[in-house]
């Protein structure tokens, strides 16, 4: 992908993110500079939607982003700018104690968001926020609160298939449908893989589409020393 393409969708993107509206053409002329006119950034949008990045919801004119958009965007965003924050050493601290009770409780708390630990030394999965992500949800009608209890309960079960997949990356974003862990396809995740000495840790964060993928990105840094 061209590097103004790339810039353009994840603008639209994060523009969707924020606002949580279809994102035109010209809403993004006006709020970014590409050096091209509006008529060329609908050329590009249409060019990111036939690509599988972008789609356009019925009677819009502007587009949203889908799960291989975001994921796009979320790969982007950890390999960019998230890499120049700051440590935060409580959550080192207690991630190196291995607190994970008190560390899931504190991510969740901050995030709105779902934690997860799996130790496989341990053989223990610890989990917490499920009230704080249903909380957060802007989307919540019975049954897709129903879906997101019901893939919180089955996590432990789905687990061993989210390992498969981050054989080859320390951190990784699911989306909606690409999720192996969850069901749900407002929801999203990011996985984490630690080695601890001889111990293995999975660390994951369950939130909707739309949730803060720099912020998450920052508390799973931390863990990288």
């Amino acid at each position: 992908m061209q590097e103004r393409t790339a810039k353009i969708l994840e603008a639209a993107v994060r523009e969707f993110i924020s606002l949580g509206e279809p994102i035109s053409s010209g809403f993004l002329y006006r709020r970014y500079s590409f050096g091209i006119k509006p008529a060329m950034i609908r050329h590009e949008l249409e060019g990111l939607s036939n690509r599988g990045f972008l789609e356009q919801p019925h009677h819009s004119s502007g587009r949203v982003p889908t799960d291989r958009g975001y994921e796009f965007f979320a790969e982007r965003t950890f390999e960019g700018e998230g890499a120049h924050e700051a440590r935060d050493k409580r959550l080192a601290g207690l991630f190196e104690r291995r607190a994970w009770d008190e560390l899931l409780e504190e991510i969740s708390s901050r995030l709105g968001l779902i934690g997860v630990v799996s130790s496989r030394k341990e053989g223990l999965v610890h989990k917490s926020g499920l009230e704080n992500l249903i909380e957060n949800l802007d989307w919540e009608t019975p049954e897709e609160v129903k879906s997101v209890i019901k893939d919180f309960a089955a996590i432990e079960d789905r687990l061993d298939a989210l390992s498969r997949k981050l054989e080859s990356e320390a951190v990784k974003v699911f989306v909606g449908k690409r999720s192996p862990v969850t069901r749900s396809r407002n929801l999203a995740i990011v996985a984490g893989d630690y080695g601890m000495g001889d111990e293995e840790v999975l660390l994951l964060a369950i939130g909707p589409r739309r949730m803060d993928y720099r912020k998450v990105f920052q508390v799973f840094r931390c863990f990288n020393e």
